[in-house]
């Protein structure tokens, strides 16, 4: 394993992540939380036709809260 730097620049830490899977509008309300920021796209739609969302989340790193108080 390379261990050059195990530290996230703050760059880093503000990229959107993925979520795993799929999801329905009804079920985004689940992964939902206070302090982060969303970005959705349209995936697609399940076998019976219900549109399916890929879901990115991004944690607000302490520099910019600290900015936006």
């Amino acid at each position: 394993m390379d261990h050059e730097d195990d530290r996230a620049s703050d760059t880093e830490r503000d990229e959107f992540v993925r979520l795993p899977g799929l999801l329905r509008r009804w079920e985004i309300e689940q992964v939902v939380a206070p302090g982060v920021d969303f970005h959705l796209e349209e995936a697609g739609t399940a076998s019976d036709g219900t549109p399916l969302f890929a879901v990115y989340r991004r944690e607000h790193s302490k520099v910019n809260s600290k900015k936006e108080q």
